[in-house]
């Protein structure tokens, strides 16, 4: 292949890199600028654009640290090159070997990325390309999920919580700060000893550019909020990015808000639960496994890699 054009990202490109987003192999919001960007005053951004001659045939979502690693976005939950469907092995094998020979030249000695889980993608020819790049995988996630129209009824344990419902009525709002401040918020620091990733003004904001593609729904009892979940809605996936129930997990009124979206979602989306590791991936929460198996999820893997540029050499004339 002809030596490929590699570009840093620019404000000019914001419009050219979003219409590529929308139709990449991989679809999901968090590659979008608005997105990426919520979180600028935290990342270095230091995301590319790859041409060969004048046609963008892949993006890079990255920034770079005060140690000169660059990462597959930091501030994202997964990531790496993202191509156009049905691009070729050749130009995938290409595209990481003449931009981790662009990295070193640009002084970048290390290149970390996270894989993006199974129930996002079919193509996992990343693996072999970081295999022969000599990536070391320095963690590996539990990731759980739904394969499209799977689900029909969660196991006997959870069917006896749903069966203990009373008058609770489902219902989808844009009202995120009740939730936040009086269940999410209080859950995360007693169950798990953490805070929400997004502050309540940064989930606002991100709301405010994502109408569609951003939910959040209650579970309410005579008016008042029991549980919520809060949904990113992909092409193909729909990943609960937030779900919390009030401190009376007994009665139902949580399983009955995952119950009624994964039913909403799984006709025509896969449905992401995420991870359930801790401590860098050496740990599995298994109470929070346990639950989301209890929906009869599957369990991927996510991984996380790390690249030494100077090993783009080793790309060179693996194909004949």
């Amino acid at each position: 292949m002809k030596k490929l054009n590699i570009q840093r990202y620019s404000a000019a490109n914001k419009s050219l890199w979003d219409n590529f987003v929308s139709t990449a192999d991989v679809h999901s919001i968090l590659f979008f600028r608005d997105f990426m960007e919520y979180h600028s005053d935290r990342f270095t951004d230091y995301s590319h654009m790859i041409y060969k001659e004048k046609k963008l045939i892949a993006v890079f979502p990255a920034n770079i640290n005060d140690n000169h690693d660059v990462h597959s976005h930091q501030g994202l939950s997964y990531g790496g090159v993202l191509f156009k469907p049905h691009t070729s092995f050749n130009i995938r094998l290409n595209v990481y070997q003449q931009l981790l020979q662009f990295l070193e030249i640009n002084k970048v000695e290390t290149l970390f990325t996270k894989s993006i889980p199974n129930c996002y993608c079919n193509d996992f020819s990343e693996n072999l390309i970081f295999q022969w790049l000599k990536g070391e995988c320095v963690r590996t996630d539990i990731y759980s999920y739904l394969p499209k129209a799977s689900y029909f009824n969660p196991n006997r344990n959870r069917m006896r919580h749903l069966k203990k419902v009373i008058d609770v009525e489902i219902r989808a709002t844009d009202e995120l700060a009740e939730f936040w401040n009086q269940v999410l918020i209080p859950n995360l620091e007693k169950r798990f000893n953490v805070r929400p990733v997004h502050s309540i003004a940064e989930m606002e904001r991100l709301v405010s550019n994502f109408k569609k593609q951003i939910r959040f729904y209650g579970a309410y009892q005579k008016g008042v909020l029991r549980a919520g979940v809060v949904l990113f809605v992909h092409r193909n996936v729909v990943h609960a990015q937030y779900s919390a129930g009030d401190e009376n997990r007994e009665d139902g009124s949580l399983d009955l808000l995952l119950d009624f979206v994964i039913r909403k979602y799984n006709t025509d989306k896969a449905f992401s639960f995420g991870t359930s590791s801790e401590r860098q991936g050496e740990q599995i929460n298994e109470g929070l496994l346990y639950w989301k198996e209890s929906f009869r999820s599957n369990n991927g893997i996510q991984q996380f890699f790390e690249i030494k540029t100077k090993n783009h050499s080793a790309l060179q004339n693996r194909l004949q």
